[in-house]
Protein backbone atom coordinates (compact mmCIF):
# COMPACT_ATOMS: atom_id res chain seq x y z
CA UNK A 1 0.00 0.00 0.00
CA UNK A 2 2.81 2.41 0.90
CA UNK A 3 4.54 1.59 -2.36
CA UNK A 4 1.39 2.36 -4.36
CA UNK A 5 0.91 5.66 -2.46
CA UNK A 6 4.55 6.55 -3.13
CA UNK A 7 4.14 5.86 -6.86
CA UNK A 8 0.94 7.93 -7.01
CA UNK A 9 2.56 10.90 -5.24
CA UNK A 10 5.61 10.64 -7.50
CA UNK A 11 3.36 10.63 -10.57
CA UNK A 12 1.42 13.65 -9.24
CA UNK A 13 4.65 15.52 -8.58
CA UNK A 14 5.91 14.73 -12.08
CA UNK A 15 2.57 15.90 -13.53
CA UNK A 16 2.79 19.21 -11.63
CA UNK A 17 6.36 19.62 -12.88
CA UNK A 18 5.30 19.02 -16.49
CA UNK A 19 2.33 21.41 -16.18
CA UNK A 20 4.64 24.09 -14.77
CA UNK A 21 7.04 23.68 -17.68
CA UNK A 22 4.13 23.86 -20.14
CA UNK A 23 2.82 27.03 -18.49
CA UNK A 24 6.24 28.65 -18.58
CA UNK A 25 6.49 27.98 -22.31
CA UNK A 26 3.34 30.04 -22.86
CA UNK A 27 4.05 33.02 -20.59
CA UNK A 28 3.93 36.45 -22.19
CA UNK A 29 7.63 37.16 -21.82
CA UNK A 30 8.51 33.82 -23.51
CA UNK A 31 6.36 34.79 -26.49
CA UNK A 32 8.01 38.20 -26.73
CA UNK A 33 11.50 36.70 -26.57
CA UNK A 34 10.64 34.14 -29.22
CA UNK A 35 9.25 36.88 -31.51
CA UNK A 36 12.28 39.11 -31.04
CA UNK A 37 14.88 36.39 -31.46
CA UNK A 38 13.13 35.33 -34.66
CA UNK A 39 14.01 38.70 -36.21
CA UNK A 40 17.74 38.35 -35.48
CA UNK A 41 20.56 36.73 -37.39
CA UNK A 42 22.71 34.04 -35.83
CA UNK A 43 25.51 36.30 -34.60
CA UNK A 44 23.03 38.81 -33.16
CA UNK A 45 21.03 36.10 -31.44
CA UNK A 46 24.06 34.73 -29.62
CA UNK A 47 24.38 38.01 -27.74
CA UNK A 48 20.86 37.72 -26.26
CA UNK A 49 20.34 35.43 -23.27
CA UNK A 50 17.01 33.64 -22.95
CA UNK A 51 15.03 33.58 -19.73
CA UNK A 52 14.22 36.24 -17.16
CA UNK A 53 16.58 39.23 -17.27
CA UNK A 54 17.09 40.83 -13.90
CA UNK A 55 18.82 44.06 -12.93
CA UNK A 56 19.70 44.49 -9.26
CA UNK A 57 20.17 48.18 -8.46
CA UNK A 58 21.83 48.12 -5.06
CA UNK A 59 22.08 51.89 -4.73
CA UNK A 60 18.28 52.24 -5.00
CA UNK A 61 17.43 48.95 -3.27
CA UNK A 62 15.27 47.70 -6.13
CA UNK A 63 15.14 44.85 -8.65
CA UNK A 64 13.84 45.34 -12.21
CA UNK A 65 12.98 42.70 -14.80
CA UNK A 66 11.75 45.06 -17.51
CA UNK A 67 14.43 44.04 -20.04
CA UNK A 68 13.02 40.52 -20.04
CA UNK A 69 10.51 41.77 -22.64
CA UNK A 70 12.17 45.05 -23.66
CA UNK A 71 15.18 43.23 -25.06
CA UNK A 72 16.33 46.03 -27.35
CA UNK A 73 16.06 48.83 -24.77
CA UNK A 74 19.82 48.86 -24.22
CA UNK A 75 20.71 47.63 -27.74
CA UNK A 76 19.62 50.34 -30.19
CA UNK A 77 21.29 48.56 -33.10
CA UNK A 78 18.71 45.75 -32.75
CA UNK A 79 15.65 47.92 -32.10
CA UNK A 80 12.43 47.44 -34.08
CA UNK A 81 9.54 49.79 -34.74
CA UNK A 82 7.02 48.36 -32.29
CA UNK A 83 6.91 47.80 -28.54
CA UNK A 84 8.29 46.01 -26.63
CA UNK A 85 11.15 45.77 -29.14
CA UNK A 86 11.97 49.46 -29.61
CA UNK A 87 15.24 50.95 -28.43
CA UNK A 88 15.20 53.51 -25.63
CA UNK A 89 14.87 56.97 -27.22
CA UNK A 90 17.54 59.67 -26.95
CA UNK A 91 20.72 59.44 -24.95
CA UNK A 92 19.05 58.93 -21.59
CA UNK A 93 20.64 55.54 -20.97
CA UNK A 94 24.08 57.05 -21.49
CA UNK A 95 23.34 59.52 -18.69
CA UNK A 96 21.31 57.03 -16.62
CA UNK A 97 22.80 53.54 -17.20
CA UNK A 98 20.42 50.70 -16.38
CA UNK A 99 22.97 49.11 -14.04
CA UNK A 100 22.88 52.21 -11.80
CA UNK A 101 19.28 53.41 -12.20
CA UNK A 102 17.21 50.45 -13.37
CA UNK A 103 13.94 51.19 -15.16
CA UNK A 104 11.12 51.65 -12.64
CA UNK A 105 12.77 54.55 -10.81
CA UNK A 106 11.88 56.67 -13.85
CA UNK A 107 9.08 54.77 -15.58
CA UNK A 108 7.11 53.44 -12.62
CA UNK A 109 5.47 50.02 -12.74
CA UNK A 110 6.29 46.87 -10.78
CA UNK A 111 9.89 45.85 -11.34
CA UNK A 112 9.71 42.26 -10.12
CA UNK A 113 6.67 41.31 -12.20
CA UNK A 114 6.96 39.31 -15.42
CA UNK A 115 3.35 39.56 -16.65
CA UNK A 116 2.50 42.62 -18.78
CA UNK A 117 -0.32 44.12 -16.70
CA UNK A 118 1.42 43.49 -13.41
CA UNK A 119 4.75 44.84 -14.71
CA UNK A 120 3.00 48.01 -15.90
CA UNK A 121 1.32 48.40 -12.52
CA UNK A 122 -2.17 48.07 -14.01
CA UNK A 123 -3.45 45.71 -11.34
CA UNK A 124 -5.42 46.27 -8.13
CA UNK A 125 -3.57 47.46 -5.03
CA UNK A 126 -0.48 48.68 -6.92
CA UNK A 127 0.01 52.43 -6.48
CA UNK A 128 2.75 53.07 -9.07
CA UNK A 129 1.26 52.65 -12.56
CA UNK A 130 3.52 52.97 -15.57
CA UNK A 131 4.23 56.60 -16.49
CA UNK A 132 3.56 56.63 -20.22
CA UNK A 133 4.86 59.15 -22.72
CA UNK A 134 5.49 62.67 -21.36
CA UNK A 135 4.35 61.65 -17.86
CA UNK A 136 7.75 60.06 -17.30
CA UNK A 137 9.14 63.60 -16.95
CA UNK A 138 7.59 63.63 -13.46
CA UNK A 139 10.37 61.30 -12.30
CA UNK A 140 13.15 63.75 -13.18
CA UNK A 141 12.45 65.91 -10.14
CA UNK A 142 13.47 63.08 -7.79
CA UNK A 143 17.12 63.79 -8.56
CA UNK A 144 17.14 67.13 -10.37
CA UNK A 145 16.17 69.71 -7.80
CA UNK A 146 16.69 72.55 -10.29
CA UNK A 147 14.30 71.47 -13.04
CA UNK A 148 15.03 74.55 -15.15
CA UNK A 149 18.46 73.06 -15.91
CA UNK A 150 16.83 70.09 -17.69
CA UNK A 151 14.09 72.04 -19.47
CA UNK A 152 15.20 70.68 -22.85
CA UNK A 153 14.49 67.13 -21.67
CA UNK A 154 11.55 67.79 -19.31
CA UNK A 155 9.63 70.75 -20.78
CA UNK A 156 6.26 69.71 -19.35
CA UNK A 157 7.68 69.42 -15.84
CA UNK A 158 9.08 72.95 -16.03
CA UNK A 159 5.86 74.28 -17.58
CA UNK A 160 3.77 72.61 -14.87
CA UNK A 161 5.89 74.12 -12.10
CA UNK A 162 5.50 77.56 -13.65
CA UNK A 163 1.74 77.12 -14.06
CA UNK A 164 1.40 76.04 -10.43
CA UNK A 165 2.84 79.42 -9.41
CA UNK A 166 1.05 81.46 -12.08
CA UNK A 167 -2.41 80.08 -11.15
CA UNK A 168 -1.85 80.94 -7.48
CA UNK A 169 -1.92 77.37 -6.18
CA UNK A 170 0.46 78.28 -3.34
CA UNK A 171 -2.25 80.53 -1.91
CA UNK A 172 -4.14 77.44 -0.74
CA UNK A 173 -1.69 74.53 -0.98
CA UNK A 174 1.71 74.08 0.64
CA UNK A 175 4.54 72.24 -1.10
CA UNK A 176 7.55 71.37 1.06
CA UNK A 177 6.90 74.11 3.63
CA UNK A 178 6.14 76.83 1.09
CA UNK A 179 2.56 77.97 0.55
CA UNK A 180 -0.55 78.09 2.69
CA UNK A 181 -2.71 75.65 4.63
CA UNK A 182 -6.19 76.62 3.37
CA UNK A 183 -6.36 73.27 1.56
CA UNK A 184 -4.43 69.99 1.57
CA UNK A 185 -0.63 69.84 1.59
CA UNK A 186 0.58 68.63 -1.81
CA UNK A 187 4.17 67.82 -0.85
CA UNK A 188 3.66 64.10 -1.49
CA UNK A 189 0.60 64.06 -3.74
CA UNK A 190 2.61 62.28 -6.45
CA UNK A 191 3.11 59.28 -4.18
CA UNK A 192 -0.06 59.37 -2.07
CA UNK A 193 -2.49 56.52 -2.20
CA UNK A 194 -5.64 57.50 -4.06
CA UNK A 195 -7.50 56.71 -0.84
CA UNK A 196 -5.63 59.56 0.89
CA UNK A 197 -6.23 62.24 -1.74
CA UNK A 198 -10.00 62.12 -1.25
CA UNK A 199 -10.49 60.52 -4.63
CA UNK A 200 -14.18 59.89 -5.22
CA UNK A 201 -14.07 57.38 -8.06
CA UNK A 202 -17.88 57.21 -8.15
CA UNK A 203 -17.76 60.61 -9.85
CA UNK A 204 -15.39 59.59 -12.65
CA UNK A 205 -15.05 56.82 -15.22
CA UNK A 206 -12.11 54.42 -15.10
CA UNK A 207 -9.28 53.78 -14.98
CA UNK A 208 -9.27 54.55 -11.27
CA UNK A 209 -5.75 55.62 -10.42
CA UNK A 210 -3.87 58.71 -9.27
CA UNK A 211 -2.95 59.87 -12.78
CA UNK A 212 -6.51 60.03 -14.08
CA UNK A 213 -7.83 61.47 -10.81
CA UNK A 214 -5.39 64.39 -11.07
CA UNK A 215 -6.36 65.05 -14.67
CA UNK A 216 -10.08 65.06 -13.85
CA UNK A 217 -9.58 67.21 -10.78
CA UNK A 218 -7.64 69.83 -12.75
CA UNK A 219 -10.18 69.85 -15.58
CA UNK A 220 -13.37 70.00 -13.48
CA UNK A 221 -12.66 70.39 -9.73
CA UNK A 222 -16.29 70.35 -8.59
CA UNK A 223 -17.31 67.34 -10.67
CA UNK A 224 -15.26 65.08 -8.39
CA UNK A 225 -16.25 66.94 -5.21
CA UNK A 226 -19.76 68.32 -5.86
CA UNK A 227 -20.69 68.68 -2.19
CA UNK A 228 -23.80 67.40 -0.40
CA UNK A 229 -26.80 69.68 0.33
CA UNK A 230 -28.59 69.41 3.71
CA UNK A 231 -31.66 67.71 2.23
CA UNK A 232 -29.48 64.83 1.02
CA UNK A 233 -27.95 64.26 4.46
CA UNK A 234 -29.28 62.55 7.59
CA UNK A 235 -31.04 64.85 10.02
CA UNK A 236 -28.58 66.98 11.99
CA UNK A 237 -25.64 66.48 9.59
CA UNK A 238 -23.92 69.65 8.38
CA UNK A 239 -24.03 70.71 4.74
CA UNK A 240 -20.97 69.82 2.67
CA UNK A 241 -19.91 72.53 0.23
CA UNK A 242 -18.54 71.72 -3.26
CA UNK A 243 -14.80 71.87 -3.79
CA UNK A 244 -13.54 75.41 -3.29
CA UNK A 245 -10.88 74.90 -5.96
CA UNK A 246 -11.64 77.35 -8.79
CA UNK A 247 -12.46 76.25 -12.29
CA UNK A 248 -9.49 77.58 -14.24
CA UNK A 249 -10.66 76.57 -17.71
CA UNK A 250 -7.33 74.88 -18.40
CA UNK A 251 -6.40 73.68 -21.86
CA UNK A 252 -5.48 69.99 -22.19
CA UNK A 253 -1.80 70.92 -22.63
CA UNK A 254 -1.88 72.82 -19.32
CA UNK A 255 -3.64 69.96 -17.56
CA UNK A 256 -0.98 67.55 -18.77
CA UNK A 257 1.83 69.87 -17.64
CA UNK A 258 0.30 70.37 -14.19
CA UNK A 259 -0.29 66.60 -13.88
CA UNK A 260 3.39 65.98 -14.60
CA UNK A 261 4.41 68.50 -11.93
CA UNK A 262 1.99 67.14 -9.31
CA UNK A 263 3.11 63.57 -9.99
CA UNK A 264 6.68 64.75 -9.39
CA UNK A 265 5.88 65.81 -5.82
CA UNK A 266 7.21 62.92 -3.76
CA UNK A 267 9.25 62.46 -0.62
CA UNK A 268 12.13 60.43 -2.01
CA UNK A 269 15.10 59.32 0.09
CA UNK A 270 17.67 58.72 -2.63
CA UNK A 271 21.41 58.35 -2.02
CA UNK A 272 23.34 61.62 -2.27
CA UNK A 273 25.25 60.37 -5.32
CA UNK A 274 21.99 60.41 -7.31
CA UNK A 275 20.77 63.86 -6.29
CA UNK A 276 21.51 67.22 -7.92
CA UNK A 277 20.29 69.76 -5.33
CA UNK A 278 18.82 73.10 -6.45
CA UNK A 279 20.96 76.23 -6.46
CA UNK A 280 20.04 79.28 -4.41
CA UNK A 281 18.56 81.76 -6.90
CA UNK A 282 19.99 85.28 -6.99
CA UNK A 283 18.05 87.99 -5.18
CA UNK A 284 15.72 89.64 -7.73
CA UNK A 285 15.76 93.37 -8.38
CA UNK A 286 12.66 95.48 -9.08
CA UNK A 287 12.12 98.79 -10.84
CA UNK A 288 9.66 100.01 -8.20
CA UNK A 289 7.77 99.06 -5.04
CA UNK A 290 4.67 98.35 -7.15
CA UNK A 291 6.61 95.95 -9.37
CA UNK A 292 7.97 94.18 -6.30
CA UNK A 293 4.49 94.06 -4.78
CA UNK A 294 3.06 92.42 -7.89
CA UNK A 295 5.83 89.79 -7.70
CA UNK A 296 4.95 89.16 -4.03
CA UNK A 297 1.24 88.90 -4.91
CA UNK A 298 1.93 86.31 -7.62
CA UNK A 299 4.71 84.44 -5.78
CA UNK A 300 2.59 83.72 -2.72
CA UNK A 301 -0.46 82.65 -4.69
CA UNK A 302 -2.88 85.50 -3.94
CA UNK A 303 -4.33 85.00 -7.44
CA UNK A 304 -5.90 81.70 -6.32
CA UNK A 305 -8.65 83.54 -4.41
CA UNK A 306 -8.45 87.18 -5.49
CA UNK A 307 -7.83 86.56 -9.18
CA UNK A 308 -5.20 87.85 -11.59
CA UNK A 309 -4.79 91.56 -10.96
CA UNK A 310 -7.00 91.38 -7.86
CA UNK A 311 -10.29 91.30 -9.75
CA UNK A 312 -11.77 88.65 -7.40
CA UNK A 313 -14.69 86.49 -8.43
CA UNK A 314 -13.58 83.13 -6.99
CA UNK A 315 -16.62 81.30 -5.64
CA UNK A 316 -16.73 80.86 -1.86
CA UNK A 317 -20.04 79.40 -0.59
CA UNK A 318 -21.68 81.25 2.31
CA UNK A 319 -19.16 84.07 2.22
CA UNK A 320 -20.72 87.34 3.39
CA UNK A 321 -19.42 89.15 0.29
CA UNK A 322 -21.73 87.79 -2.42
CA UNK A 323 -20.35 84.27 -1.81
CA UNK A 324 -17.12 85.23 -3.58
CA UNK A 325 -13.56 86.03 -2.63
CA UNK A 326 -13.50 89.84 -2.57
CA UNK A 327 -12.04 92.01 -5.29
CA UNK A 328 -8.96 93.99 -4.28
CA UNK A 329 -9.57 96.89 -6.63
CA UNK A 330 -11.15 98.90 -3.81
CA UNK A 331 -8.43 98.37 -1.20
CA UNK A 332 -7.10 101.92 -1.51
CA UNK A 333 -10.59 103.39 -1.15
CA UNK A 334 -11.22 101.39 2.05
CA UNK A 335 -7.78 101.50 3.66
CA UNK A 336 -6.10 104.57 2.15
CA UNK A 337 -6.12 106.34 5.52
CA UNK A 338 -5.76 103.16 7.60
CA UNK A 339 -2.66 101.41 6.29
CA UNK A 340 -1.87 99.82 9.64
CA UNK A 341 -5.32 98.22 9.75
CA UNK A 342 -4.68 96.72 6.31
CA UNK A 343 -1.31 95.40 7.49
CA UNK A 344 -3.02 93.70 10.41
CA UNK A 345 -5.54 92.01 8.13
CA UNK A 346 -2.69 90.65 6.00
CA UNK A 347 -0.57 89.65 8.99
CA UNK A 348 -3.33 88.03 11.07
CA UNK A 349 -5.64 86.83 8.30
CA UNK A 350 -9.38 86.47 8.67
CA UNK A 351 -10.24 82.99 9.87
CA UNK A 352 -12.97 82.04 9.27
CA UNK A 353 -14.37 84.31 6.60
CA UNK A 354 -17.60 86.10 7.62
CA UNK A 355 -20.71 84.00 6.98
CA UNK A 356 -23.67 85.19 4.96
CA UNK A 357 -25.97 82.73 6.79
CA UNK A 358 -24.98 81.94 10.40
CA UNK A 359 -26.90 78.63 10.20
CA UNK A 360 -24.74 77.30 7.37
CA UNK A 361 -21.09 76.12 7.66
CA UNK A 362 -18.11 78.47 7.44
CA UNK A 363 -16.96 79.34 3.91
CA UNK A 364 -14.22 76.93 2.77
CA UNK A 365 -11.90 79.76 1.67
CA UNK A 366 -10.50 82.20 4.20
CA UNK A 367 -7.73 84.77 4.47
CA UNK A 368 -4.73 82.96 6.00
CA UNK A 369 -2.17 84.68 8.25
CA UNK A 370 0.96 85.90 6.49
CA UNK A 371 2.87 87.31 9.44
CA UNK A 372 5.37 84.42 9.49
CA UNK A 373 5.88 84.42 5.74
CA UNK A 374 6.08 88.02 4.54
CA UNK A 375 8.97 90.30 5.45
CA UNK A 376 8.17 93.89 6.34
CA UNK A 377 9.71 95.01 3.04
CA UNK A 378 7.51 92.59 1.06
CA UNK A 379 4.45 93.70 3.01
CA UNK A 380 5.12 97.36 2.21
CA UNK A 381 5.59 96.51 -1.46
CA UNK A 382 2.41 94.40 -1.51
CA UNK A 383 0.38 97.32 -0.13
CA UNK A 384 1.86 99.64 -2.75
CA UNK A 385 0.71 97.18 -5.42
CA UNK A 386 -2.79 96.79 -3.91
CA UNK A 387 -3.22 100.57 -3.78
CA UNK A 388 -2.09 100.81 -7.40
CA UNK A 389 -4.93 98.48 -8.45
CA UNK A 390 -7.40 101.31 -7.91
CA UNK A 391 -6.03 102.92 -11.07
CA UNK A 392 -8.04 100.34 -13.02
CA UNK A 393 -11.33 101.72 -11.68
CA UNK A 394 -13.29 104.59 -13.24
CA UNK A 395 -12.94 107.78 -11.18
CA UNK A 396 -16.67 107.75 -10.39
CA UNK A 397 -16.49 104.26 -8.85
CA UNK A 398 -13.74 105.36 -6.45
CA UNK A 399 -15.49 108.62 -5.63
CA UNK A 400 -18.69 106.79 -4.60
CA UNK A 401 -16.76 105.03 -1.83
CA UNK A 402 -15.03 108.10 -0.39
Amino acid sequence: MKRVLFLLLTAALALVFLVTIAQDRHRGWVKYQRQFLGTLKGAERRGIARGVHQTIVQGLDRVDRCTTCHLAATKPQLGLAEQPFTAHPGQYLQWHPVEKFGCTVCHGGQGLATEVKAAHGEVPHWEEPLLRGPLVQASCRQCHGEVSTIQEHAPLLVQGQQLFTAKGCYGCHAVHNFGQTVSVDLSEVGAKSHQLIEADFEMMPGPHNRIHWLRRKLAHPRVLNPGVPPEALPRGEEEVFPSSMPFFGLEMADIEALSVYLLSLKAEDLPASYVRPPHTPPEPTYASAVTRGRAVYEHYGCTACHGIGGVGGRRNPNNGLAEEAPSLLYVKAYYGDHVEALKQVIRQGRQPAPRADPHRPNPPLYMPAWKERLSEEDLEALIAYLFALSDRLPAAAVGDLL
